[in-house]
């Protein structure tokens, strides 16, 4: 069995692939709290990614790596992203490097071209266009991710994540949701694919009008399980009734309109 180092295990997404994922691989987990092991194929680790003695301690003997951990959201200014998702990023990239960890699926996100329309976007090819800072730094993330599988031989993987809720509660999210076992199909891709370089796909299920049409995660054999339509909330929103600040016409929501500080 494969080892799979999970970066931020104790955060909302890390916590709804735990119990799908151990059941192909050891996980080891790193988060800055503490976090409760349930099973011996499970390993916590409690520590900073900018620890670099933890972060070398993390990857030693894994076979891939999961790299959810970051900051988010809407209030960040540049500075906030910094030490997080840029500089850890890149540190944990090296140290894979130097450990000969095979496999990186990076946890991008659809913020990456959240400033588009929602009926205007390019395709799955679209050049970026961040929404915020938090989506600035996830474009890094792809790009570093494409020169370390260029320049070393990592397979890489990056995923713009929809939307990881347990429900659907909009009419833009519907468009871009996706399951924890959809998301975890497309992590196994990730890990087993023979003639993964580097790709970036879209983490999204199915959905009557989905926002991506998703072709290369297609081509790499990314079936998706569920269906939106079936997770919808009883409170759930249409479009007419979302508000402006909502941002229902925009691929990034309400990133779209916020302030860059």
């Amino acid at each position: 069995m494969k080892t799979l180092l999970i970066t931020g295990a104790g955060g909302r997404v890390g916590k709804i692939l735990r119990p799908l994922l151990r059941q192909r691989y050891r996980l080891r987990l790193l988060d800055t709290q503490p976090i409760e092991v349930t099973t011996s194929e499970e390993e916590g680790i409690i520590g900073d990614l900018r620890d670099s003695d933890i972060l070398q301690q993390a990857v030693q003997g894994v076979d891939g790596i999961l790299h959810l951990a970051c900051v988010h959201g809407t209030e960040l200014d540049f500075d906030d992203t910094l030490d997080v998702n840029y500089r850890a990023t890149l540190a944990l990239l090296e140290a894979a490097r130097h450990a000969a960890v095979g496999r990186f699926i990076f946890a991008s996100s659809h913020h990456v071209v959240g400033q588009y329309r929602a009926d205007a976007l390019p395709g799955d090819d679209a050049s970026p266009a961040p929404d915020s800072y938090y989506g600035l730094s996830k474009a890094f993330g792809e790009a570093a991710c494409a020169m370390y599988a260029q320049r070393f031989g990592i397979a890489t993987l990056s995923i713009r994540i929809g939307n990881a809720d347990p429900r659907v509660i909009d009419a833009r999210r519907r468009r871009l949701w996706i399951s924890a076992r959809d998301l975890a199909q497309l992590i196994n891709i990730g890990m087993t694919h023979e003639q993964l370089e580097h790709a970036i796909v879209y983490g999204i299920s199915r959905s009557p009008d989905p926002m991506f049409k998703n072709t290369i995660a297609q081509t790499l054999g990314y079936c998706p399980q569920d269906n939106a339509e079936d997770f919808i909330d009883p409170k759930f929103i249409n479009f007419d009734a979302m508000t402006e600040a909502e941002g229902p016409d925009y691929v990034g929501g309400g990133y779209a309109g916020s302030q860059l500080k």
